[in-house]
């Protein structure tokens, strides 16, 4: 009979040790969650990746300016670096300098349109120098406010060129209705989720 009552006794001891083990458990994958929530505000740097992808595109394609990606999800507080490439196919073979935008073009989200286009794209100031039959990337950078609503941003990147860096002109000022835009306007859609 000890035997019996001894075998139900450490039972129990080891069912109320699993019983604990399976509630701390439990508590420590709410804590890790939560830790990981909180982390969603670091920095995307796609620039290696996409310098890479944006090679492929003008290596198999007819391709003069590319970007990438052109799709992505973020996270209120967090930032995508991404990148736009131009690759010097002028006819006359000059060298050329360029610029780069990004301009948002619609949302469904209920956000002010010239602050997202003040405040959240970071994109280079001075013009890039590109030799002939050669290419060059350009990093931009959506930084996405904790406090952005979520929703579907519609986005154009913008090249502008000339031959000295004052005719490509200004950053600011490329957009569709420039006389010196290279190539079409790439398209780049922000899902900002919350």
């Amino acid at each position: 009979m000890k035997s019996k009552k001894g075998a139900i006794q450490l039972s129990l001891g080891f069912i109320i040790t699993i019983v604990f083990a399976v509630v701390l458990l439990s508590l420590a994958i709410t804590w890790l969650r939560s830790t990981i929530t909180g982390i969603s505000g670091l920095t995307v740097d796609l620039t290696q990746q996409a310098q890479s992808e944006i090679a492929k595109t003008f290596q198999n394609t007819q391709k003069n300016f590319a970007i990438w990606p052109s799709r992505y999800e973020l996270h209120p507080g967090s930032e995508l670096i991404m990148a736009a490439g131009i690759k010097n196919n002028d006819e006359e073979g000059r060298t050329l300098y360029f610029v780069i935008n990004m301009k948002l073009t619609s949302t469904d989200a209920n956000v002010d349109e010239d602050e997202v286009n003040t405040e959240w794209i970071t994109v280079p100031q001075v013009a890039t120098k590109i030799d002939p039959a050669a290419t060059a990337t350009r990093d931009i950078a959506v930084k996405v406010p904790s406090n952005a609503p979520q929703g579907s941003y519609l986005f154009d990147v913008y090249a502008c060129y000339g031959t000295s860096a004052s005719e490509a002109g200004n950053t600011k000022d490329c957009d569709i209705n420039s006389p010196n835009l290279w190539s079409s306007p790439q398209p780049v859609t922000i899902n900002v989720k919350g």
